[in-house]
């Protein structure tokens, strides 16, 4: 028996590849000869960048960016060098996990960090942008 796993992550729980391994164990519980093939899924917030690199290969840029609560954060994105491709999450600068309490408030709070990783991109050559926007 062939089972494609491919869930997203369970946001402040498990990534989309530990919730995949998990189920591949339970699967393998009940059908010990199945074969599980784990395919990562992401809905443009976390773990798009991680998917999308594993699955067209290229490598994690990482930058000091300000963060939505005015704070320095370290951001990263991923760089698809055959075509010269970002692929940028903006959760990674500009997300909610990143700001606590009552500082959600979008009224006080920027996505500036997400438009330095943007410019960090262009600088680099980027010919095309891919822009995840969930979880921020």
């Amino acid at each position: 028996m062939r089972i494609i796993l491919a869930p997203d992550s369970f946001k402040g729980g498990l990534s989309a590849v530990d919730a995949a391994a998990a189920m591949a164990e339970g699967i393998r519980r009940v059908v010990a000869d199945a074969h599980c093939v784990k395919v990562r899924m992401a809905d443009g917030g976390e773990g798009t960048v991680a998917a999308m690199l594993h699955a067209q290969g290229g490598k994690w840029l990482y930058r000091q960016v300000r963060g939505p609560a005015g704070r320095r954060v370290r951001a990263g994105y991923g760089w698809l060098q055959d075509d010269a491709t970002a692929v940028i999450e903006m959760a990674a600068a500009s997300g909610l996990a990143l700001v606590s309490g009552s500082r959600k408030n979008p009224l006080k709070t920027t996505t500036y960090g997400t438009g330095e990783l943007i410019r960090d991109a262009l600088d680099r050559g980027a010919q095309k942008i891919i822009l995840g926007i969930g979880g921020s």
